[in-house]
């Protein structure tokens, strides 16, 4: 299948997760990415942020089998990998049988990992980097595994062990999760039907054989290649150095991104994804690298998203029953409007003045309907 409707089909299930998870657009983004990419995703946030949800939903758009569990510190090996096999005993042999478990997944979905015990983390490791398991042997086998999304409810500190850490660094991408923010979205939670998840075209595993294969191919533009040089220079000043490994693999990572958003070049835009992944400290990297990726890669961007924010202030701030408050929202929203329309080179802007448009036109339908 031509790449371009490969694209297309990733973009069916882009707007189908969208039209159900709400204010989840980046987490989306970020889960495919990782799967074109052949990396794993740990999403960091409280209980009851779609999460696992995510999951579910690109399950009804991908083919591919599923293990799910919730870790815990009495997790036990044969609750991910299988039970030691009897009629294996008694030939005095000592093999798993793993029907049904993580061996044979293809998608796994592992809540509170962190919190599983070292005999879990050291198999995992194996299958998560290498793609290998060992049911007992000494014979490794090829697994199934395209991508685990790993989740928590806080970020693990990787001083507490060295199988901890390893686990943690075997996630390339990362990010915290946010509860819904914007009174769009908020209305869009407790109101709005959402549809099921569903597309006209299930995505097959050689589709995603084909798509991975497509991504990893497609050139970097000279100015990116420059622009990725320099954010590292610039994040070792900040004490931010991640290590060579994860800097090799940033680099098919954003090539993954960019083949998502229907490019057949990386450009400076799709650097923006790299800040989840250049760091190894949850705690004050991950801020510092977007901000040093924003200046150099991407400073549109990083505009729009500031303009964004003061629509959500400005909305979130303002009685549409008081006229003259009403007057003035819908003044700051022009103002802002007219910010994004002297913008460009950004593919987000379209989505951003749209969204402003929408905005302001609602604001004055509440205005009116309140005389």
């Amino acid at each position: 299948m031509p790449a371009d409707r490969l694209q297309d089909r990733f973009a069916a299930v882009r707007a189908a997760l969208a039209a159900t998870l709400v204010e989840r657009d980046d987490e989306i983004d970020l889960c495919l990415t990782a799967l074109l990419a052949r990396e794993h995703i740990l999403l960091v946030g409280p209980p009851g942020l779609a999460k696992s949800a995510l999951l579910d939903g690109l399950l009804a758009c991908v083919a591919g089998t599923k293990f799910s569990i919730l870790m815990t510190k009495h997790t036990q090996p044969e609750e991910l990998f299988g039970p030691v096999s009897l009629a294996a005993l008694k030939a005095d042999r000592y093999v798993r049988v793993t029907t049904g478990r993580v061996p044979e997944a293809e998608f796994l979905f592992a809540d509170e990992l962190f919190k599983a015990g070292s005999s879990i983390l050291n198999t995992l490791l194996r299958i998560l980097n290498e793609r290998t398991f060992d049911p007992g042997d000494g014979l490794a086998r090829r697994v199934p595994l395209r991508l685990c999304v790993a989740a928590g409810n806080e970020w693990p500190d990787p001083e507490s062990g060295k199988e901890l850490a390893a686990a943690f660094d075997r996630f390339l991408v990362r990010k915290t999760v946010q509860p819904v923010r914007s009174a769009v979205g908020r209305s869009r939670l407790l109101w709005e039907a959402r549809p099921l998840v569903r597309v006209e075209h299930p995505l097959t595993s050689a589709d995603l054989d084909a798509a991975s294969d497509a991504a990893a191919v497609i050139p970097w533009k000279l100015e990116a290649r420059e622009a990725l040089e320099t954010i590292l220079k610039e994040l070792a000043k900040e004490g931010v150095r991640p290590g060579d490994r994860r800097q090799f693999k940033t680099v098919n990572v954003v090539r993954a991104f960019a083949w998502l958003n229907g490019s057949s070049a990386v450009e400076l835009e799709h650097l923006e994804v790299a800040q989840h992944c250049l760091w190894d400290c949850p705690e004050s990297q991950p801020q510092k690298v977007a901000q040093v990726i924003a200046k150099i890669a991407n400073p549109t961007g990083m505009r729009i998203t500031q303009l964004l924010l003061e629509v959500e202030s400005v909305l979130a701030s303002t009685d549409t029953r008081n006229l003259a408050d009403a007057a003035k929202a819908a003044a700051k929203l022009g103002e802002i409007g007219k910010q994004l329309a002297c913008l460009s080179g950004n593919g987000r802007l379209d989505h951003a003045r749209l969204y402003v448009k929408e905005q302001l036109k609602k604001l004055k339908l509440a205005s009116l309907e309140a005389v």
